[in-house]
């Protein structure tokens, strides 16, 4: 299912009330249901957590009064929302509530309890490319898994993959891009960006100078037509980042402002709520559970910092600011997301389009970039 065209005009008035009158409202919500997980990846230690998860009724308390609030988009994640026993009711009320409802997994879990999440709109699943790259982050036997849960998925729910860019899949970008096509699903990518809290970086940290060649490879896809979700903008935003071991900037000069804690926020696993994911466990939160989302909210405010490396908050940023070319992106990708259709993602290479069964070509910073 496209993201209703409701949802989408109720979005684009929420940013343009918060950008005229500084109106703030939660119209998109990041719930975490839990901190489990059912694989270890190495670049992630929230399972170590072990954050108490709140009682079913919390959950359908706080999601009440989100939408009051306006909320018009909840994503679920954890942990790994799948071995969420009560997944299937948070989004069967979610859905009541008229929100329109994506989960983050990793997929193993599909093929057994695909049910559990019938009723989410969209899936985002992690795929860090072929098998040898993905297990050497997510664990032997993982891509396996993944794959299986794809098909589980494909034809039945739009989904699209999330790619983790690090030192050893690098070269994985158009095995994604090809794999996409050939299955029919849209691919988006994303940097090391978790806080020291949430996860150790170093291990699998490229290095700066072959991760920019990586992502001016993406660029380039993108402008010739291949399945990448990731907005040009964001994309030219990484290749110019000056220290990808720097995840947050305070620097305004160049930048559309934040508005995480204005028109986005994140719930954690016990309700306390921050103004993004990447802030988790490193400023005191107000807690959504015990005060009640509005007070938790009013008490909020901004992010304490001005930019950062996440991906989805990048580009939250620059659709929430109103931006032209990313707007229409994600609009184009929301409402043409074929990832159940079975069909190749975006149709076949147009002439001209570089064969990616090939041997993938060097990464030249494109034209007019």
């Amino acid at each position: 299912m496209s993201i209703p065209l409701g949802t989408v005009a109720s979005m684009v008035h929420a940013a343009a009330m918060h950008r005229l009158t500084g109106r703030r409202r939660p119209i998109n919500l990041m719930l975490a249901l839990t901190d489990r997980c059912n694989i270890r990846c190495g670049y992630c230690a929230i399972p170590d957590r072990g954050a108490p998860e709140m009682a079913l009724e919390e959950v359908y308390k706080i999601l009440d009064e989100g939408r009051a609030m306006g909320c018009r988009r909840l994503g679920l994640w954890g942990g790994e929302p799948l071995v969420y026993r009560r997944l299937p009711e948070v989004i069967g009320h979610a859905k009541r509530l008229g929100m329109f409802i994506t989960v983050d997994t990793n997929a193993h879990l599909l093929p057994k309890r695909f049910d559990a999440v019938a009723d989410a709109h969209h899936l985002n699943i992690s795929l860090d490319g072929p098998r040898e790259a993905h297990d050497r982050a997510r664990g032997a036997g993982s891509f396996d898994q993944v794959m299986a849960g794809i098909e589980a998925v494909r034809g039945r729910l739009p989904f699209w993959t999330i790619t983790v860019l690090a030192a050893h899949n690098l070269d994985s970008v158009d095995w994604m891009l090809r794999t996409a096509r050939e299955i029919g699903f849209l691919t988006t990518f994303q940097v090391l960006h978790h806080n020291d809290i949430l996860g150790d970086n170093e291990e699998l940290r490229p290095d700066d100078a072959d991760l920019r060649e990586a992502l001016r490879l993406i660029l380039a896809r993108k402008k010739e037509g291949w399945p990448v979700v990731s907005s040009k903008r964001y994309l030219r935003r990484l290749i110019e980042w000056p220290d990808y071991r720097k995840t947050i900037l305070d620097d305004r000069s160049k930048l559309f402002p934040c508005v995480a804690g204005g028109l986005y926020a994140n719930v954690d696993v016990s309700g306390h709520l921050y103004p993004c994911s990447i802030l988790i466990d490193t400023m005191d939160a107000p807690n959504a559970r015990d005060e009640g989302l509005p007070a938790a909210f009013d008490k909020l405010g901004k992010a304490p910092c001005d930019v950062c490396l996440g991906g989805c908050f990048s580009e939250y940023n620059f659709v929430f600011n109103l931006d032209p070319e990313t707007s229409w992106n994600w609009f184009r990708m929301m409402r043409g997301t074929r990832a159940a259709s079975g069909r190749a993602a975006l149709g076949p290479p147009q002439h001209g389009q570089p064969d990616l069964h090939a041997s993938p070509r060097s990464a030249e910073t494109p034209a007019g970039q």
